[in-house]
């Protein structure tokens, strides 16, 4: 979709940014709801953009690279939403939650343990688990470097954010099946000077101040030759939740309250206080006038007081606790990475060599988990002791791609290349210990019975190394000026080697296993597309989907052996988990109308899943990766631009999923019978924008804007039991003052103050029963940020 710049505004915008880079914007998310109250308010604000206008040349055209060659998002064959840099900034996007709520069919729901782990985007229903990168349905992508799809990097100096739906196997690989998630970053210029800096504050409700400040610089070392662009930023974002003291606790084993005797302490606001910064290095060598040379290194770090997590209801902002622990946590990630790209008549190879590693840490106290496990499984309640879990995750990934792009002027031309990747992961949880626990335990008893040997708790290691080698390919024939054919795939060979070693009594005691799976095979590739008229295109595809398979580590008999038995279920037979694949075929139009003032893009898909693998969380409070049985998830979207006057852009766009078991594994997985909809996938998802600029005052424009989002409803499940959470919907307001230089904007996020449930998470500790640990928005947050270019 397209958004409109009058080329007066073009000007300035080139101006204001870099007469040399190509504006590979105009467009901002597509949006609008659906059946819902959103029709919202949302199609209803203004705002955005810098007008200076005088010649009215309706919707411009959006770039993306997202079949790795340049094309307008007019004619590329796929469903492709793209964020232009420009409506990044009038968006007020910098994290990745306030652009994914705004994209239709992308659902977010956070599966794994704790914080920063659990992120498990889903296109179009294709769901997996976010805290292994092996288990992921949705590739995500800086520039042309994998990353894994759990983090969350700050959105920063990007030229723009692309989301390609549906499975991208041939071009992305393994972990696209459901689609690919692409932030592009801002290249460097190599014959101009120029920068910004932007500082934002601002006050959320149910807690404190946000403020944060970021800039970037490009400078031309040598004219025309070499290039550097560095890029920085720092934040701290206040808390919402507040730990409170809590004087009783629960006798699992007879129902009663009993009041404790540990010492009371004062309420603990803002638990989950969070700062954050990082920044990057980027230069450009122009080694010959057809040679480039592009090394990068990207940093972040994040310190978090505690977890971000509700107890029990969304609008809950308390934390009742018997303990008043420190729960911190911290996730730290770099890039380095080097880009090639030698220019031929015949068209480009481009090479890129990365290595990414990320390191996590979080912390959180367990002893409701333990309290109710003593006194409900093992039937000897005891009075609560202390015990604080921790767990870390180690990634290292070496990747390397290398691909030829050409630009034949005849009817055939292709994309070609290899791929190779080596990806470790380790999760652990250092040795927890609970003091005291086990002499508590024989005291109940009256007898040495050992529950609980040296206080030990849990513990294990559990390193997986994933090795990827692929070629793949795309071939296009043009077989009028108006019909063109794509065919293509991915042949890929893939070895996974794993070990785990674990003991303490929440797995039973010790255990050792480690194996070995690998597989190859090929996932193909078609397309048919037809120019109907100069502005009116269509397209049909089918392609096909892969994962890797992986391992889940020990599942505890003694917690949760009898659960398993009563479905037929052995926890050794969980330990690992075989790799799925899908095939989805989809069909679509894009089209341009009103004299280019309106652009309308739909597509309709069906997705056959075989062998899906889903997190399933067990009801004593351990969750794993099992293949569920087959799926079919069927739907669409529907995105418009419209430009109908000078100043004024509107943005819609909804989409539909619904998903459905087809044949259950054996008996049927627990929450995953026949017939049952897939956990975690919303219904309905629309988002809108309208944004008005127009002249304020001399060289000033003002701007108004305001953005909606809907999130439908959906379900998971937790301890064995289905939960319903509700629909919900957000809407942003946006005003401000702007010229070539300055941009003043006063903005109101989740204006209407929702309170919304997007995930029930299992935090770290094995989850309790009837006290989930829900994801929730940002409450209302009235700020002010200023950007100053130069």
């Amino acid at each position: 979709m397209a958004v409109f710049y009058s080329s007066a505004r073009l000007r300035a915008q080139k101006q204001i940014e870099n007469p040399k880079r190509i504006l590979t914007m105009k467009k901002p998310l597509r949006h609008s709801s659906n059946r819902t109250p959103l029709a919202l308010a949302c199609a209803a604000a203004l705002v955005s953009g810098s007008a200076l206008a005088q010649e009215f040349t309706g919707l411009e055209e959006v770039i993306v690279t997202a079949s790795k060659r340049t094309e307008t998002l007019q004619e590329i064959g796929m469903s492709v939403t793209a964020i232009s840099e420009r409506e990044i900034e009038n968006m007020g996007i910098d994290s990745y939650l306030d652009f994914a709520v705004r994209i239709p069919n992308l659902a977010t729901a956070f599966q794994a343990d704790g914080r920063f782990d659990a992120n498990s985007p889903a296109l179009r229903g294709v769901f997996g688990s976010g805290d292994k990168s092996s288990a992921a349905t949705t590739g995500f992508y800086i520039d042309d470097v994998p990353i894994t799809s759990a983090l969350q990097p700050r959105v920063l100096d990007l030229q723009r954010i692309e989301v390609l739906r549906g499975p991208q196997g041939s071009l992305y690989g393994a972990r696209s099946m459901g689609g690919t998630i692409r932030l592009i970053t801002q290249q460097p210029s190599l014959d101009e000077t120029y920068g910004s800096f932007h500082t934002t504050a601002s006050s959320v409700a149910d807690g404190d101040q946000n403020y944060a400040a970021d800039g970037s610089l490009n400078i031309p070392l040598i004219q025309d030759k070499l290039g550097l662009r560095v890029a920085g930023y720092y934040g701290s974002i206040s808390g919402v939740y507040d730990r409170v003291y809590d004087p009783t606790w629960t006798n699992y084993q007879t129902g009663e309250e009993v009041t404790g005797t540990t010492p009371a302490f004062d309420d603990n606001e803002n638990v989950d206080d969070e700062k954050y910064w990082g920044g990057q290095v980027f230069m450009k060598w122009m080694v010959t006038e057809d040679l480039s040379i592009t090394p990068k290194f990207m940093y972040q770090k994040i310190e978090a007081d505690g977890l971000p997590f509700a107890d029990v209801d969304p609008e809950n902002m308390e934390t009742p606790r018997f303990f008043d622990s420190e729960e911190p946590g911290e996730d730290e990630w770099w890039i380095a990475s080097v880009v090639v790209n030698w220019s031929l008549d015949a068209g480009d190879i481009t090479s890129t060599t990365a290595y990414y590693e990320r390191d996590t840490e979080e912390f959180e106290e367990e002893h409701t988990f333990l309290d109710f496990i003593y006194g409900a499984a093992v039937g000897v309640p005891i009075t609560p002791i202390e015990s604080v879990l921790s767990t870390t995750s180690e990634y290292e990934n070496v990747s390397h791609e290398t691909r030829f792009t050409s630009s034949f002027d005849g009817r055939w031309n292709f994309t070609a290349g290899i791929f190779y990747a080596d990806n470790q992961f380790v999760r652990g949880y250092p040795p927890a210990f609970q003091p005291g626990a086990n002499q508590a335990l024989n005291d109940a008893i009256g007898a040495p019975a050992d529950i609980v040997p040296d206080d030990l708790i849990f513990i294990t290691n559990q390193p997986e190394d994933v090795e990827e080698l692929a070629i793949f390919g795309e071939v296009t024939f043009d077989v009028t000026d108006r019909l063109s054919l794509t065919a293509g795939g991915r042949w890929y060979d893939t070895t996974v080697d794993f070990e785990s070693i674990s003991d303490g009594f929440a797995n039973g005691g010790p255990s050792e296993f480690s194996g070995s799976q690998s597989e190859s095979g090929f996932n193909p590739k078609v397309m048919a597309a037809f120019d109907v008229t100069d502005d009116l295109n269509v397209y049909a595809s089918a392609g096909k989907g892969f994962r890797i398979g992986g391992v889940n580590g020990q599942l505890s008999p003694t917690l949760c052996g009898d659960e398993l038995d009563a479905v037929g279920l052995n926890p050794d037979d969980l330990r690992t988990y075989d790799s799925d694949e899908l095939w989805s075929y989809e069909a679509g139009i894009k089209s341009k109308l009103a004299n280019n003032r309106v652009s309308l893009n739909a597509a309709v898909f069906f997705i056959d899943w075989q062998d899906s693998l889903q997190v399933q969380r067990l009801a004593c409070g351990f969750q794993v990766d099992a293949n569920i049985g087959d799926v079919e998830s069927t739907g669409f979207e529907v995105e418009m631009s419209a430009a109908p006057i000078e100043g004024l852009t509107i943005q819609l766009g909804f989409g539909y999923t619904e998903t459905e078991v087809a044949d259950a594994a054996g008996d049927g997985f627990p929450g995953y019978l026949k017939g049952d909809e897939l956990h975690g996938i919303p219904d309905w998802t629309g988002t809108g924008s309208v944004e008005y600029v127009f002249p304020a005052f001399d060289s000033w424009d003002a701007r108004l804007r305001a953005d909606g989002n809907y999130y439908g409803e959906s379900t998971s499940f937790n301890n064995g039991t289905v939960v319903d959470r509700e629909a919900w919907e957000a809407i942003n307001l946006r005003a401000g003052l702007m010229n070539e230089t300055w941009d003043l904007t006063l903005f109101v996020d989740n204006a209407a103050d929702e309170r919304a449930n997007l995930a029930d998470n299992r935090s770290i500790a094995a989850e309790m029963p009837g006290r989930p640990r829900i994801v929730t928005n940002r409450p209302r947050t009235v700020g002010l940020e200023a950007r100053y270019r130069f």
